[in-house]
């Protein structure tokens, strides 16, 4: 049987992507608006290539004492258990509980925009998580472990003469470990990804994190490949103790 050449395939998916962005950039001159389009680009494209099992959209993650991150731009998030998703008008609050990764989008790769997306990871990453018990037919599982929540930067150019390398292993060194970020995408140059086998208490100058990244005609690919295969890893979200969210609501309680 022939086989598909797959280089040629991710190529033909770079290209498609990579000319969405860049024709919704040049369409809009109000850099809001501009920021705004190519935001929805990124959400809908996510949507076209990850498991149904994902929902894709940008809003703010809340916990149940009623704490919230800053606004997030693609939020990915659980489809199948996130029941407690509100949804006013345009803007949604997302339990964190069902949150497997935070994205900042932004037009150029640059040392502010990779400090801004470090803070609104960490506005996600320090909001409290439950995780309750598993029912089944014959018994029940343990709380599931807390997974780390995914975090990074989509850009599509760089502030940076290439090659920008050493620029962003700068930034993703020596940060704490809720402001770290897991992804660097710069589609017209490179895609970086932090390796996650640093624990958290190994996550400091001494042992640095192990840091992948591709050629520029590969990033979105190399993105997407990476993404997915922490997404596996992650596995599913923890159940939400919607007992810790009902408390807000406990008034009087009449005994007989």
């Amino acid at each position: 049987m022939p086989e598909i050449d797959l280089i040629q395939l991710y190529a033909h998916m770079q290209q498609e992507m990579l000319q969405k962005l860049q024709t919704g950039s040049a369409a809009f001159v109000h850099s809001g608006t501009k920021g705004d389009n190519t935001e929805t680009n990124w959400i809908e494209w996510f949507r076209s290539y990850l498991p149904k099992r994902y929902n894709v959209d940008k809003g703010i993650v809340i916990d149940s004492t009623g704490k919230q991150s800053q606004q997030i731009d693609i939020i990915i998030y659980d489809s199948q258990y996130s029941y407690l998703v509100f949804r006013q008008g345009d803007g949604i609050l997302i339990p964190a509980e069902s949150v497997y990764a935070v994205l900042e989008v932004k037009q150029d790769l640059n040392k502010t925009h990779i400090e801004y997306a470090m803070e609104k990871a960490k506005s996600v990453r320090e909001l409290l998580r439950t995780s309750a018990p598993i029912k089944h037919a014959g018994g029940e599982y343990p709380p599931k472990v807390l997974h780390e929540i995914i975090a990074g930067i989509l850009t599509t150019r760089s502030a940076w003469a290439e090659p920008i390398d050493t620029n962003v292993f700068q930034y993703l060194n020596d940060r704490k470990q809720n402001e770290r970020l897991d992804f660097v995408c710069c589609i017209s140059c490179n895609t970086f990804v932090v390796d996650n086998n640093v624990f958290i208490n190994e996550y400091n100058r001494i042992n640095k994190p192990v840091i992948r990244f591709c050629g520029k005609d590969e990033s979105l690919v190399f993105l997407l490949l990476n993404l997915l295969k922490r997404l596996q890893d992650i596995g599913t979200v923890p159940a939400i103790d919607f007992s810790k969210y009902s408390e807000k609501l406990n008034g009087s309680v009449y005994r007989m």
